[in-house]
């Protein structure tokens, strides 16, 4: 195949279809809820425990940062490109799956979370944490076509532009806290545009971010302590991002509610482990 015909076959249906036919029926159903590690909310949960429990709050700000950033940038680029979904010429595919295809969101959240965990983090070795990063982001991208959601073209473009954003951002000269109203900017531009998955949460997130980052005083760089007062932001900010978005996608939230839900959720996430650096809730 020349470039021309590359290009115009990975955003055929066949070739989402050639995609999940190589793939054995009896892994496809465990591919397939693998698609929920590339979920916002999931991504959210991952970046705000590396936040909580790393040793440096700029490294956990970053993590945190860049997810915002990646869900803001898929919400614009969806918005603006309105690029259907292949799922009306795919018979296995869901047909009520709603939002538009470019680029998969899915694919590039994790790319960009677990790209940026694969640089950020230190656990192991690099080639460990960027093998395993790799595999994750696979993963996704894959379910995302075995569910017939995407056109093969959605997940490369998702995968490439998460790991951008990881690249970029994780850059040790660029400010972490510079990434929360850049991802705020990104939302506000992706709420007036058509593409509206995510975005009252991304937008709350982010302003509440935006707001506990820089109203908090100044916070000296040690590690956070491992406190009880911990089991206080766990027992409170996970259920509130999953249940609020598992509420969002069954039955539906009002956009008002979600956006304060998730900005109280995240503001919190924050302001618990600032707190805890100044020793106040440490006993």
């Amino acid at each position: 195949m020349n470039a021309p015909t590359i290009a115009a076959w990975v955003f055929e249906p066949g070739a989402t279809e050639t995609v999940r036919t190589a793939v054995p029926a009896p892994f496809r159903p465990a591919i397939e809820a693998a698609t929920h590690l590339g979920d916002p909310a999931v991504l959210l949960v991952i970046a705000t425990g590396f936040f909580w429990y790393h040793a440096d709050r700029d490294r956990g700000a970053r993590v945190l940062g860049i997810a915002l950033v990646a869900f803001g940038l898929t919400a614009c680029l969806k918005g603006t490109i309105l690029l259907e979904r292949p799922v009306t010429h795919l018979a296995f595919a869901p047909d009520d799956y709603g939002g538009y295809s470019f680029p998969s969101g899915h694919t590039l959240g994790a790319a960009a979370v677990y790209g940026g965990l694969a640089i950020t983090a230190d656990w192991r070795t690099p080639t460990h944490r960027h093998a395993l990063g790799a595999g994750v982001i696979t993963l996704v991208a894959l379910s995302r076509l075995v569910l017939g959601v995407h056109y093969v073209g959605d997940v490369v473009a998702g995968a490439v532009l998460g790991l951008t954003i990881a690249v970029i951002a994780s850059r040790p000269a660029l400010d972490p806290g510079h990434l929360f109203p850049a991802a705020t900017a990104l939302a506000l531009v992706a709420v007036a545009l058509p593409s509206g998955a995510f975005m009252p949460a991304t937008l709350g997130a982010a302003l509440g971010t935006t707001a506990v980052w820089y109203g908090r005083s100044s916070v000296p760089h040690t590690p956070f302590p491992q406190s009880r007062g911990f089991l206080l932001p766990l027992s409170v900010v996970i259920p509130l991002l999953l249940g609020g978005r598992l509420v969002s996608t069954s039955w539906g939230l009002p956009r008002g509610l979600e956006l304060v839900t998730y900005a109280l959720a995240m503001g919190f996430a924050l302001a618990v482990p600032l707190r805890q650096t100044h020793g106040v809730l440490e006993k």
